[in-house]
C-alpha cells in the first residue's frame, strides 16, 4: 500500500509540475492540459480544417495482447480464416448482432452472448469444441469479476481477414 501511495504521489507531483502556470505558481494551465489530451484522440485543430481525414483512435485492449501458446495461436488463426471465408462469402454484418447485447457500448459481451451471436450467424457450426475454446480464450477480457469477450477486436480482425473495410461489410 505504501508503494502504491508513493507511486501516486510522484505521478501527481509530475503532473502538477508539468502543467503549473509560469505566471502564477498556484494556478494550473488547463488549456495546455486539454490540448494535450485532445491530441491523443483526434487531429489537432480539426475545426479549422474540416476536410482533413482524421484517423479514428482505437485503444489497445487486453484481447489484442493475449498471447496463447503457438499451437493454440495456429488453431485460432485457422479458425479465423475459416470464419472469414464464410463472412466474406455471405457478406455477414457482425457488429449489429453483437451491439444488441452490448447495452453500455463498451465493446464486450458475455461468453454465452458471444456464442449465441455466432450461432445466430451460422458460424458456430464451423467450429469444434477445441476451436471454440481457443477462440474464447483469445478474445477474453476481464471485466469486473467475470470474463467477457471483446467482440470489437474479434469483429475488426475478422472483417480484415474477410477483406472488408473497417465497419463496411
Amino acid at each position: 500500500m505504501e508503494n502504491f501511495l508513493l507511486n501516486n504521489y510522484y505521478f501527481f507531483y509530475f503532473f502538477l509540475s508539468s502543467y503549473r502556470s509560469r505566471i502564477d505558481s498556484n494556478a494550473f494551465e488547463y488549456r495546455k492540459f486539454c490540448d494535450e489530451i485532445e491530441s491523443i484522440f483526434t487531429t489537432d485543430f480539426l475545426e479549422k480544417n474540416p476536410l482533413v481525414e482524421s484517423e479514428q483512435y482505437i485503444a489497445l485492449k487486453e484481447a489484442t495482447t493475449i498471447q496463447l501458446d503457438p499451437d493454440k495461436e495456429d488453431r485460432v488463426k485457422n479458425v479465423m480464416h475459416k470464419l472469414a471465408e464464410r463472412v466474406h462469402k455471405r457478406r455477414i454484418q457482425l457488429f449489429p448482432l453483437f451491439e444488441d447485447f452490448d447495452r453500455v457500448r463498451n465493446g464486450h459481451v458475455t461468453q454465452n452472448q458471444f456464442l449465441r451471436v455466432l450461432n445466430d450467424l451460422a458460424l458456430l457450426t464451423l467450429l469444434n469444441g477445441f476451436e471454440k475454446d481457443n477462440l474464447l480464450e483469445k478474445f477474453r477480457v476481464r471485466v469486473g469479476g467475470r470474463d467477457d469477450i471483446d467482440y470489437l477486436t474479434f469483429c475488426h480482425e475478422l472483417n480484415a481477414l474477410a477483406g472488408f473495410e473497417a465497419g463496411i461489410p
